[in-house]
Formats: C-alpha cells, structure tokens, sequence
C-alpha cells in the first residue's frame, strides 16, 4: 500500500499535555462533532480553535499522559488532526492515536526547535521523513499493520476492509 504524505500547518502546544486535558471525561460520550467543539478548551478557546485549523500538532514532552481513555485521540480526530509530532508520547495516547487514524511520530530533534503555528510541514510515511523549512528529520518509516491502520483511517475501517466490508 503506497501511504500519501501529510501535509499541513501546525499547531504547537508544549510540554505535559495531559490526555485529560486533551478531552476531559465528561466529554467522552459526546458525538464526534461534539469532542470536537470541546477539544482542548480547558486550555481555552484559542487552543481548540488551532487544533481545528491546523491538521498537524507539534508537541514537547510527554505528549497525552494521563488516562487511557480513548476519547482524547477520537477527539483530535474528529477535530480534523492527522498527525502528532512530539519530542515524547504517553504509551496509551500512541497507540490510541494510531487506532484511530493520526499518525504519531517521535522526533524530540524537531520538537525542541522553534517550530510557530501555521508553520508548514511536510511528513513522508513510507520514507521516513519530516520536512520543515529547509531542514530535514528521519523516523523509522511506516510500515506494516500501522501502515494500513493509518491508511484505512483507522483500525475499525482497517477490520472493516480485512472483512470485506469497506
């Protein structure tokens, strides 16, 4: 399967974003449209309405720590977010992201540079490679079961196309 590359603006967020701050867990069973109107407003307004006009997020530390909920990664989605580029993740949020369609990708050298919002970056799955500005950052490429998760959208439709259904 040939992955198309994601591009887009981002939006930068810092160290220790909490997966409960991401999406508090009075929001979780909201409808996708509705995890998407209350993503990160515990932050406040201006980080929900980033999140929702810039498909790439570009993190510090300790990106979606916390709980293990599902919702937080739903929520990003739902929002219209495609990629998570961060210095490090929660190992709960990575593969929940995953499940549900966002690309994470670990790339701390990026990450601690003076990355702004709306800064375009360029993100080749199949190579491996993070573009921005004039500056070039590798990552294990993605391949594999991830590759077709990724691809489908997510794992429900990745299970959905193994069974013939999508």
């Amino acid at each position: 399967m040939e992955l198309p590359s994601i591009r887009g603006s981002v939006a930068r967020f810092g160290d220790h974003v909490s997966a409960d701050v991401m999406l508090p867990a009075r929001h979780s069973f909201l409808p996708p449209e509705g995890m998407a109107e209350n993503v990160l407003m515990d932050v406040g307004p201006e980080a929900n309405r980033k999140v929702r006009t810039h498909p790439i997020i570009v993190a510090g530390e300790a990106f979606g720590y916390g709980t293990g909920r599902e919702s937080p990664a739903r929520a990003l989605r739902a929002a219209g977010v495609r990629a998570v580029i961060a210095a490090t993740f929660s190992r709960l949020f990575f593969r929940n992201a995953i499940n549900n369609g966002i690309l994470v990708v670990q790339c701390p050298e990026l990450a601690r540079l003076p990355v702004e919002d709306g800064d375009e970056i360029t993100i080749e799955l199949a190579k491996g490679l993070i573009l921005w500005k004039d500056r070039t950052f590798g990552f294990p490429p993605v391949t594999g079961v991830v590759a077709s998760v990724i691809g489908a959208g997510s794992l429900i439709d990745y299970g959905r196309q193994l069974l013939g259904r999508g």
